[in-house]
């Protein structure tokens, strides 16, 4: 897999999304490979993990705002 954030520019939280990226990637592939041993395509299961990602983070982004 390749690694999006060698292609970011240097800022303070570049290292701290690395070290999150390096705990999670694990457990994402774990939950992939469940979805795709129970049969879901890997491309739509990646979707659909990518789908819940962005709700959070839109969510995120509305409580921000209040």
């Amino acid at each position: 897999m390749n690694n999006v954030l060698q292609f970011r520019p240097k800022c303070p939280h570049v290292e701290s999304l690395a070290n999150c990226r390096e705990a999670l990637e694990p457990l994402v592939m774990k939950i992939l490979g469940e979805a795709i041993g129970k049969g879901y395509p890997p491309a739509e299961a990646a979707m659909v993990v990518a789908d819940i990602a962005d709700d959070y983070i839109l969510m995120l982004s509305r409580q921000l705002t209040l």
